[in-house]
Parts: C-alpha cells; sequence; structure tokens
C-alpha cells in the first residue's frame, strides 16, 4: 500500500514536471482556450506589432516609404495628429480605392497606443481589456495574389496595382487631373493604346519610357514603384484589349 502510494505521488510531480511538453503535443492544456483562436490576441499587450498588424494594415499596403510611411514606430508617432485626424474623419483609408473604415476596436488599439508612447507608460494594457476589445479575434493575414495567373481585368487590375499605388491621387476624392476609376476615365485621358509601350499608363509606371514616372518618388505622396509582376499584369491586360 506505501509502495503503491509513493508510485502516485511520484508520477504525479512527472506529469507536473511534464506539462508544457504535454502541452506542446497537445496532450495536456494548462491555459484552456488561451492558447488558441481569439483569446490568444486578446492578450496581446496593445504594442506597434499589434498597430500594424490591425489599424495600421491597409495603411501599410501604400505608406511604407517618403514623407507619409507608416513602417515604423518613429514615423507614425512623429505623424500622429495627422493620422487620428484623417481616421476621425473618415477620409482613410481611402473609401474610393476600396477600404472599409477602421472599426471601434482598430480606432482604441491605435489611440491606446499613441497615448502610451507619448506618457511613457510601462504598464501597458491588453487588447481584451479595451473596451471596444472584449470579443476581437486575431486579424487575418491578406493572402499574397499570384498576379501570374490572376484573371486579366480591370477589376483585379484596379484592386490589385491601381488601388495601392494610384489612387491615393488618382480617385473621385483625391484627383486634381486625372482619375483612374474606371477603363472610361482610362480612355478619355488617353492612357490607353493598342500595345503596352505604346500606353502612357504603362510607360509611366516603367523607369526611363517616360519624362514622368508613377508613382511620383519624391514629397510626401511617395509610394513603392510597381513591381515586375504588377507591371507584366498591367502590360498582359492592356494587350489582352484593356477590357
Amino acid at each position: 500500500m506505501k509502495k503503491h502510494f509513493v508510485f502516485l505521488a511520484v508520477l504525479g510531480l512527472t506529469l507536473m514536471g511534464c506539462s508544457y511538453p504535454m502541452e506542446e503535443l497537445g496532450l495536456f492544456k494548462t491555459g484552456g482556450l488561451e492558447i488558441k483562436g481569439f483569446s490568444k490576441f486578446q492578450n496581446e499587450k496593445v504594442s506597434f506589432d499589434v498597430v500594424k498588424s490591425t489599424a495600421l494594415s491597409t495603411c501599410l499596403e501604400c505608406h511604407t516609404s517618403g514623407g507619409r510611411s507608416m513602417n515604423t514606430a518613429e514615423k507614425v508617432l512623429a505623424q500622429k495628429d495627422a493620422i487620428l485626424g484623417a481616421i476621425n474623419k473618415g477620409s482613410m483609408p481611402p473609401r474610393s480605392a476600396g477600404y472599409q473604415p477602421l472599426n471601434a476596436c482598430e480606432k482604441q488599439i491605435l489611440e491606446t497606443w499613441i497615448d502610451d508612447q507619448v506618457r511613457s507608460r510601462s504598464d501597458v494594457q491588453k487588447v481584451g481589456e479595451l473596451s471596444n476589445c472584449g470579443d476581437a479575434e486575431a486579424p487575418v493575414q491578406k493572402p499574397e495574389t499570384d498576379l501570374a495567373t490572376l484573371e486579366l481585368s480591370f477589376e483585379n487590375l484596379k484592386k490589385e496595382i491601381l488601388d495601392p499605388k494610384c489612387m491615393v491621387c488618382h480617385s473621385t476624392e483625391t484627383a486634381r487631373r486625372t482619375i483612374l476609376e474606371t477603363v472610361a476615365d482610362l480612355q478619355k485621358h488617353n492612357l490607353l493604346a493598342a500595345t503596352a509601350e505604346e500606353s502612357v499608363l504603362y510607360q509611366v509606371t516603367v523607369p526611363g519610357m517616360n519624362k514622368r514616372f508613377m508613382p511620383p518618388q519624391r514629397g510626401n505622396t511617395m509610394l513603392a514603384p510597381l513591381t515586375e509582376a504588377e507591371l507584366s499584369y498591367m502590360k498582359r491586360w492592356i494587350e489582352a484589349g484593356a477590357k
């Protein structure tokens, strides 16, 4: 009887000591539901990484270089008033480019992080502790589009290339002159021709083909140039009839 008791005691201590590796294997869970799903996201502290994956996720599709870059904490804090003003006004993210406004949780995450930085707080709140984020789920990462196999259409061209690279200046809300919202707009401004090399829309996105280069690599609206895959897609769309 005594030997049986000692064996059970040793077994219990062994299981307790092995809880971490067994948990990793999915055989023994010490944290309940908190180790996976949105509960884990709610336990994340409001850090710049969380801000980038939520409130600034759509902004970072465009603002990765130039005067309005938001890819570092320092750059975001330097223009915090402009960012918050545009978000509260509803002008950012731009709806004309197909983006949805920030929800209440995303706004609160951004505002909380900025306030923590300004006040140099060391006791940082968790996402789930914010009043608007009690049911927040972890953001879903947008899968990268394979432009080589994507169907050729203006809708896809606009969504994958024009929206993130051009519409910040060429939408109905922002354009001073040239609007790129529809194929009719492109034709109206004589941006399309039979071949890509003859089309101004393509010429201005290839270094050295036109006296202008888009997106502009100077000023506050400087965006990343089109990639080889994006240029190839635009060329193929134009030469397939630009439909």
